[in-house]
């Protein structure tokens, strides 16, 4: 007898909980909702972008030189006119004579040449005439290098990069100098954009380096030539930082650019992934309360501006209208 009574509860229990995880799938909502908003829209391009300084500096030697003084390091602030490296007066003395002897050769070579100019071929006469003009240029960048063996910044700012060594020959870019005041945003736009966007839009910047902050900018310039990228055509386009003292901004960082070229205040609006589209035009999803077999009917709506995140009602909905996203939709 208590065996079957138990059997009993047992069986119970098992129908009671069957038929409670059937009602409760019935009562899960197979949609999501919300209601249409009054919000702000707005309406951007994103690209990609890199810091760039406006005004800088590469600091070259005209000819290779030993260096015999360096007077600053990487990361050094400067002013104009402040000395930077001395290049050693006897090197470039000694390659003054061998330039000076160099011209003679050459000059030399072709009057010897200009005796039977007649028989040589034009590209000949030619090469003749570049190696003595070559000569000299270079005893000329001698003379020009020997007056001023104490190298000087043209610019105040930051050095970023430094490659001048006592001993060594100077040789490349030797310095590297950025004005930090004038980094800015340079960032490419695709030719199908470059309408949209127009001087004085304003712009938000996030930098990789500061993920979570969103930092606000200006749209300053458009370059009239264009660049080619992947078999893609792009212009390069300026952003100015606004309050440059927000984050500390380096030469070389990258960020994303959001550049705003459509908005709209305070408008009825809904969600862009509540809205959708078909042949008849913008629509949303409502629930059906008058139909025992769909649950759902379309509200279609006449769209404005559609945004990043939200999508302009102009009329078809009003503020507070419950909206709903099937999830099989």
């Amino acid at each position: 007898m208590i065996k079957k009574i138990i059997i009993v509860v047992i069986v119970i229990v098992l129908i009671g909980g069957v038929l409670f995880f059937i009602k409760s799938r019935k009562s899960e909502q197979p949609y999501t909702e919300t209601q249409v908003i009054t919000t702000d829209v707005h309406k951007t391009i994103n690209m990609d972008a890199t810091m760039n300084p406006d005004v800088y500096a590469d600091i070259t030697a005209e000819l290779p030189t030993l260096i015999s003084t360096v007077e600053v390091s990487i990361n050094d602030t400067v002013k104009k006119g402040q000395k930077l490296f001395t290049l050693d007066k006897k090197s470039i003395s000694a390659q003054i004579s061998n330039a000076r002897l160099a011209v003679e050769r050459a000059e030399l070579a072709e009057q010897q040449a200009r005796r039977k100019w007649d028989i040589l071929k034009p590209e000949e006469r030619e090469s003749i005439k570049k190696a003595t003009e070559q000569s000299r240029q270079t005893l000329n960048e001698l003379y020009a290098q020997a007056s001023k063996t104490t190298i000087t910044s043209p610019i105040g700012g930051i050095i970023i990069e430094q490659n001048a060594r006592v001993g060594e020959v100077a040789q490349g870019t030797v310095i590297k100098i950025i004005d930090p005041k004038s980094l800015q945003v340079e960032a490419l736009i695709p030719e199908v954009d470059i309408a949209k966007v127009a001087k004085g839009d304003k712009s938000f910047i996030i930098f990789d380096a500061y993920p979570n902050k969103v930092i606000d900018g200006t749209f300053v310039s458009m370059d009239s030539g264009s660049t080619l990228n992947q078999n893609n055509t792009y212009f390069k386009a300026v952003i100015d930082i606004d309050d440059k003292s927000d984050v500390m901004v380096l030469d070389g960082m990258n960020a994303s650019v959001d550049v705003e070229i459509e908005k709209k205040i305070g408008v009825v609006a809904v969600p862009r992934d509540y809205a959708q589209k078909d042949k008849q035009g913008y629509f949303v999803y409502g629930l059906n309360v008058e139909s025992n077999t769909e649950q759902f009917n379309k509200k279609y709506f006449e769209e404005g501006i559609v945004g990043d995140e939200f999508v302009e009602v102009i009329s078809g909905l009003k503020t507070g209208d419950i909206i709903v996203m099937p999830e099989e939709k």
